[in-house]
Parts: C-alpha cells; sequence; structure tokens
C-alpha cells in the first residue's frame, strides 16, 4: 500500500531525539526527557517533510469540521489531492496581498464552526512571509481557529512557534538527509486520539511509540 507521499506501508519513526533542530529552535541544549517542559513534542520521522505534512493532515482535522488552506501558488494542487484522499474537507483561498484580500480572507474564517485549522505555507527568511504569517494569526486566534505552519525551509524558532499559538509545525530534520519532525503542542495533540484517517496516517499513535521508545509516558496536562 502506497500513500500521496509514495512512501510503503511500513513507516519508520526517527527514534533518535533530533537535538540539531531543537537547539537550532531554541537556541540552547534541551533533553528528551525535559522538552515536554516547553508545553511541545516533537514527532520525528525519517521521511521527507512531506509525509510529515500528509500525517498532520490525515491526524488532527475533526471529521465534522474542514480546512481552510492559504495558497502559496506552489504546491496548492498537491494539498488538494491529500485532503481528497484522506477523506478531509478543505477550501483554498488567495494568500492575502492587498486590502481586499485580507477582507475576503477575513470573511472565510469568520466561519469559524465550519473550519478547525488555517494551513499556512511559509519561509521563515522571507520577512514578507513572517508578517502575513503573524497578520493571520491574529485573525485565527480571535475565531479560535487552529493553526498549522508547514515551514518549507527552516524551522521557527520556538518563542516564536509560542508567541503565534501554531498548533502544528511541519520541518525537515537534521538527523539524516531524509527526516522529517512534527512540532505540535501538546494540549491539541492529545485530543486527537482517534482522529486519524488512516491507521498507517496516526499522528497521535506515532506519538505514544515515541514516548514509549524513550520509556518517558507523561500524562497528558493543559498549557
Amino acid at each position: 500500500m502506497m500513500t500521496l507521499s509514495n512512501f510503503p506501508e511500513k513507516i519508520e519513526l526517527d527514534d533518535v531525539f533530533d537535538c540539531g533542530l531543537i537547539s537550532l529552535m531554541t537556541k540552547s541544549l534541551v533533553t528528551p526527557e525535559s522538552f515536554y517542559l516547553t508545553g511541545y513534542e516533537t514527532i520525528s520521522f525519517k521521511r521527507t517533510r512531506e509525509f510529515a505534512l500528509e500525517t498532520v493532515l490525515a491526524s488532527v482535522i475533526p471529521f465534522e469540521k474542514d480546512l481552510l488552506i492559504v495558497s502559496n501558488n506552489i504546491d496548492d494542487l498537491r494539498l488538494q489531492r491529500l485532503c481528497t484522499y484522506h477523506g478531509v474537507s478543505s477550501s483554498i483561498i488567495k494568500k492575502p496581498q492587498t486590502l481586499e484580500d485580507w477582507e475576503e480572507f477575513k470573511q472565510k474564517a469568520a466561519n469559524y464552526r465550519l473550519y478547525s485549522h488555517v494551513l499556512v505555507s511559509c519561509d521563515v527568511n522571507d520577512a514578507g512571509d513572517m508578517e502575513q504569517l503573524m497578520e493571520i494569526t491574529t485573525l485565527v486566534d480571535n475565531m479560535k481557529i487552529g493553526l498549522i505552519v508547514h515551514c518549507r525551509r527552516k524551522p521557527m524558532a520556538l518563542k516564536q512557534v509560542s508567541n503565534l499559538n501554531v498548533d502544528y509545525m511541519i520541518c525537515n530534520g537534521t538527523n539524516s538527509d531524509i527526516s522529517s519532525v512534527v512540532l505540535a503542542r501538546r494540549s491539541r495533540l492529545v485530543q486527537t486520539e482517534g482522529n486519524a484517517r488512516d491507521s498507517r496516517m496516526d499522528l497521535y499513535n506515532y506519538w505514544q511509540s515515541t514516548l514509549y521508545g524513550r520509556n518517558s509516558y507523561i500524562e497528558p496536562m493543559a498549557i
């Protein structure tokens, strides 16, 4: 069985904590046993960033809710295919550039009862991307819509992730040439149990396997 990311059914979790990535995000040395104190968890894969993104899409959107995708004009069609493949209802809206675009985005996001999350792809090296992300965050946070950030290059700093109230960040890993990491807000991650559309793309189960692998199961806590 193949996924749309073109990987076989057997998925390898990366059982090595990506200390390089965490150091890059936090500018300090953080051990696997203490990282949960930040309020976030990491799930590392020996797979590309596209696989990690597909796993998030298949796992975190409630069955009765939709996903709002902010267009990046790069992989919009692929994102829609992923959502369709996993039975996730989605809508794409143009990336806000003008005042008219922002008004359209506000009207779309105002239907907060329909959308559970907004997906934004960004390059943290691009000041314009980050400025737009901050504006989008302000809007969706007020409407209690979750935020998924897909980092096309390097990851956001952990302080940025926290300040922008990001629920899930997907980025490349540093453990190998082919690796990826999902950074998940712990209080949101515990709510995804049993929510996956596909047992092979179950973020919650992968997280539990990661905890089991490092022998450090922690009771869920609100943050």
